[in-house]
């Protein structure tokens, strides 16, 4: 079974100055799942102390003190290169983006939101299957339960195997589970990745360096972009 871990940064939403024009959905794929905990446990470890000291606003850590979570929001610069060099070595995992562009989004994928992240999943799995990116006939979706409305947790799945098993043949079975984050250390880890390219997208450039050597490294697989040309005139009503 392939498992996917997923977590996003920034918002769909009208274009606006208000807003960042990017929404960033973040997908961890562990290759080896025991090694990649065991570097997650060492870095906190490791840096128990600069994290506390950056997290004032208490994400990452309880008014006690405790630990709960990574959070790439939390984070500055410094800390996120740290991660990067950290996490980047002995090719333990990969990760793939789906990048949203606010400015070139049509009217009626704002209108709801989370039918929007639904199509969005859909139509990246289909890209990846045919890339080949995706070769498994069953995929696990796990994904950050705090970024999801309440009564659109009980859909995708069924959309998702709709859609890809039923309509599409592309695929034997797809499961989606919601974990809270603080419990599931590689969403966390796809919560930093895709915190660092939203921060790399708004600061236009900041992370470019680092994020060119990840994708040289294969650490960083093509990302997906929305909308596309290409896919105009396929869309369908969501």
């Amino acid at each position: 079974m392939f498992n996917m871990y997923i977590d996003e940064s920034g918002s769909v939403h009208p274009t606006s100055k208000n807003f960042s024009r990017y929404f960033i959905i973040g997908i961890v794929i562990p290759k080896e799942p025991l090694k990649l905990k065991k570097v997650y446990k060492t870095f906190i470890r490791k840096n128990f102390k600069t994290l506390k000291e950056l997290d004032t606003e208490n994400k990452m850590f309880n008014n006690n003190g405790k630990f709960i979570e990574l959070k790439g929001s939390s984070m500055n610069k410094p800390m996120k290169l740290n991660f990067i060099d950290f996490f980047c070595r002995n090719n333990l995992f990969e990760v793939r983006y789906i990048i949203l562009d606010n400015n070139n989004l049509e009217e009626r994928f704002i209108r709801n939101k989370a039918r929007t992240f639904n199509y969005l999943l859909k139509i990246f799995l289909i890209n990846s299957i045919k890339k080949k990116y995706i070769q498994d006939k069953e995929i696990f979706l796990q994904i950050d339960e705090r970024n999801v409305k309440t009564d659109s947790k009980f859909s995708l799945e069924d959309y998702l195997n709709q859609e890809l098993l039923l309509n599409d043949n592309l695929l034997d079975n797809v499961l989606v589970k919601y974990f809270d984050s603080s419990q599931n250390c590689f969403i966390q880890i796809a919560d930093v990745f895709s915190n660092i390219m939203y921060s790399n997208l708004i600061t236009k450039g900041a992370y470019k360096k680092e994020l060119a050597l990840l994708q040289q490294n294969k650490y960083i697989l093509p990302s997906f972009i929305f909308p596309q040309k290409k896919f105009k005139n396929s869309i369908k009503k969501i």
